[in-house]
């Protein structure tokens, strides 16, 4: 497995950072949800993780393989009964660098960002679906809003870290709470952070032109937001 990241959130203990090995162990779109329903849905067999994910448990079982080869998934033996198989994840969450540019992995990478990214739309779509069943109160807890802020790289990173800090926190107190009796129910938190599009070329071209010579490309703050809340 690849050095862990220096990011407020990442155990070492707990989490597991891709390296060009695992990378292709976990890149596949139904190995990513297999993954997901393990660490969210707790450990199951194959025929399980088929009927809830619509596949076949000829194809969970063989990707469920493929996941523990690549240090995944695991087997727990003292769930089963007879022939039946549970398997577990082994990790909480998975972190993930996008390789540099001349790596020979950044293709699968890039492969990799895109089912996670699918994945985040169809987390997205899915509550949506629910939203008219759920109680007005968890409605108006959940949020989906955006905003664009003119940032250099190393603020980005910076902020970058100071949501993880902010999850981490909760996270941890969720952890290490009691049972107190409140309604709770897992809430997921999905944020990116991304350049605009459209700004590339004019990037490129001010860091090639001459130092006297001003670029005429400005971008507009423009903070844009839908937020689900009395109307979603």
């Amino acid at each position: 497995m690849a050095e862990g990241p220096r990011t407020p959130g990442y155990d070492s203990t707990h989490d597991v950072v891709l390296d060009a090995r695992t990378l292709r162990g976990v890149a596949h779109p139904l190995r990513l949800r297999l993954l997901g329903s393990l660490r969210h849905e707790g450990p199951q067999t194959a025929t399980q993780l088929a009927a809830r994910l619509g596949e076949s448990s000829a194809s969970t079982s063989y990707h469920l393989r493929t996941l523990a080869a690549h240090g995944f998934v695991t087997d727990a033996p003292e769930l089963g009964r007879g022939r039946e198989r549970f398997w577990r994840a082994v990790h909480r969450s998975t972190w993930f660098e996008t390789p540099d540019q001349d790596a020979p992995e950044r293709e699968l990478g890039e492969a990799y960002l895109r089912t996670v990214a699918r994945m985040y739309a169809d987390n997205v779509e899915q509550s949506i679906n629910e939203l008219a069943d759920w109680p007005q109160e968890w409605v108006q807890a959940s949020n989906m809003s955006d905003t664009t802020i003119r940032l250099s790289a190393s603020e980005t990173r910076q902020l970058s870290d100071d949501l993880m800090a902010l999850l981490a926190r909760y996270r941890k107190q969720a952890t290490e709470r009691g049972d107190d009796e409140s309604e709770r129910v897992a809430m997921t938190t999905q944020f990116q952070i991304f350049p605009r599009r459209g700004q590339l070329d004019d990037l490129l071209a001010r860091r090639t032109a001459p130092a006297d010579t001003e670029s005429s490309g400005a971008v507009v703050d423009e903070p844009s937001g839908a937020v689900a809340g009395d109307q979603a």
